[in-house]
């Protein structure tokens, strides 16, 4: 492989060979693998209807699948200090092939796309935005996120077949318009097909781009933009940032990993700041701390490149230290996405178009297509973690204080829990013969409770209005008793055939015991 440009800047100067490297995933991927935590689905039972609703409506957004490396980064940082201390003398027996495994890893990065599922999207009419195009090379989809979103559209389809029966459904699919989020939605689509035959003929398999609510960090017809482009960059959000990363434990992971691999006099100059390494993209590693964490970042990629190539970056990562630094990058990920700081609202705000667009959306598609219908999009962490802030999703209800730095002390935010790869939010829509919609969301596949003091139909239930969530998440007027469902006796009770789904990860109790009588807790 050809070199690439690399300075080290207060030292001399040293080439880094295009490389990259991952890890071997832990058996139980709890939260130490931060937002790079590949989907896990648990199967269940949910919460059925009201009596007399049925399903008429799905509304999905969901992140990417796993993915390899963004971009020539972690791994051009990693190998360039390990050249450095190679040219020093300074690298362990057990870091000696750190350098032959990134490579292996780079390699893998460099030539990572499906061009067979390319070639379908491009000749059924797929969108991407401007400026994208399908080529292998970073930041594409790897097989284990295909197979992720196949296997969510499959389940939507047994979870919801009403909607998905050929007989006048819509369904549109959408994606932020980047190659990896389109990917995922042609995925899906091609899952939710095996899962329900009767569709194709019936749906087409095109995807539009959509900016404004998939991708609207980058939006700049977004009216919060400016607002938000400015905080990314405020000294209070870097500061935070840094006085994490100061703190003594994390210190002490940093130096505990990188001894495994350097000597400890090269950890020292490393620290001190002897060195500053900077990748032609201007990302840099400035000191002992940054090392740990490029490293660290190659290794919670591993997991999502298990099809694509075999590395071993665990050796070097004992369970506490990964948490450690995982707590690290949840920090930063709240703080600049979302829930954010106490009193702004600035680091999540700029997503209600996406929820603006899930109310037209539901309105419009029911009124047109009572028979069924689902807006499918696919996006990015930046997409779902303001989201879920913004219509207080479980572990998305609190903010902090930028001196909270000891994170997961702080909050119940989790990056493996909240954005996985993968992850998603699902809103189920049903209605009654007199038209009145409830709606039940899905937080990666398990059924949760709103935030923002949004009230269910009921004590213990999963069920709230639609009218309730316009009130309650953008301030929509109501009638009194607005939240609660409408005596009826139109129709049937909803079927109780058992679908794929979990309990609640929320405050709201989850054992089928503890649900109210009147709603059962098998079910659709």
């Amino acid at each position: 492989m050809p070199s690439r440009p690399f300075r080290v800047l207060g030292a001399m100067a040293v080439g880094c060979l295009a490389i990259t490297c991952a890890p071997i995933a832990h058996a139980d991927t709890d939260d130490s693998l931060s937002t790079k935590t590949p989907y896990r689905y648990s199967g269940g039972a949910l919460q059925a209807p009201p009596v007399g609703f049925h399903r008429v409506n799905t509304q999905v957004v969901a992140r990417h699948g796993s993915r390899g490396l963004s971009s020539f980064k972690y791994d051009a940082l990693t190998m360039a200090i390990w050249e450095k201390a190679n040219e020093l003398g300074a690298v362990t027996p057990l870091g000696q092939d750190v350098h032959a495994q990134a490579m292996k890893l780079h390699e893998a990065n460099e030539n990572l796309g499906n061009e067979g599922t390319w070639a379908h999207m491009e000749a059924d009419g797929v969108e991407l935005s401007k400026g994208n195009k399908l080529e292998r090379g970073y930041g594409n989809l790897t097989r284990v996120g295909a197979d992720q979103h196949r296997q969510l559209g499959e389940r939507l389809a047994h979870r919801m077949p009403e909607i998905f029966n050929g007989e006048d459904n819509t369904v549109v699919v959408e994606s932020s318009g980047e190659p990896r989020a389109a990917e995922s939605g042609y995925d899906f689509v091609t899952g939710l097909l095996h899962g329900a035959p009767q569709m194709s003929g019936h749906m087409s398999r095109a995807i539009e781009a959509d900016t404004k609510t998939l991708y609207f960090h980058k939006d700049k017809s977004n009216p919060d933009y400016k607002a938000y482009k400015e905080y990314q960059d405020s000294k209070e959000l870097s500061d935070y940032v840094d006085a994490v990363n100061s703190r003594p434990e994390v210190r002490k992971a940093a130096r505990e990993v990188l001894e495994k691999i350097y000597t400890k006099d090269f950890i020292d100059r490393l620290a001190a700041g002897e060195w500053t390494f900077e990748t032609p993209e201007g990302k840099k590693a400035k000191n002992d701390v940054d090392a740990a964490l490029n490293l660290y970042n190659l290794y919670i990629i591993a997991p999502s490149m298990a099809a694509e190539t075999k590395v071993d970056f665990a050796k070097y990562f004992t369970k506490d230290q990964a948490n450690v630094f995982a707590m690290s990058l949840d920090a930063e990920d709240y703080a600049e996405k979302g829930p954010g700081f106490k009193g702004s609202d600035i680091a999540h705000r700029n997503a209600r178009p996406l929820l603006n667009d899930f109310l037209a959306q539901i309105d419009q598609q029911t009124k047109d297509h009572p028979k069924g219908s689902a807006t499918l999009r696919f996006a990015h962490a930046e997409t779902l973690v303001p989201f879920e802030a913004l219509i207080g999703a479980p572990g998305s209800r609190t903010q902090i204080s930028p001196q909270d730095t000891n994170f997961w002390q702080a909050t119940d935010w989790r990056g493996a829990k909240v954005a996985p790869l993968a992850s998603n939010v699902q809103w189920d829509v049903f209605e009654s013969g007199s038209g009145q919609k409830v709606v039940r969301m899905l937080l990666n596949e398990q059924q949760a409770t709103f935030g923002r003091g949004c009230r269910p139909i009921s004590v213990n239930s999963f069920f709230y209005t639609l009218d309730e969530l316009k009130h309650c998440l953008t301030g929509a007027s109501i009638a009194d008793g607005g939240w609660l469902v409408k005596p009826s006796g139109d129709g049937p009770s909803a079927p109780t055939t058992p679908a794929p789904s979990s309990t609640a990860p929320t405050v709201t109790p989850s054992r089928p015991g503890d649900f109210a009588g009147a709603l059962p807790a098998t079910g659709v």
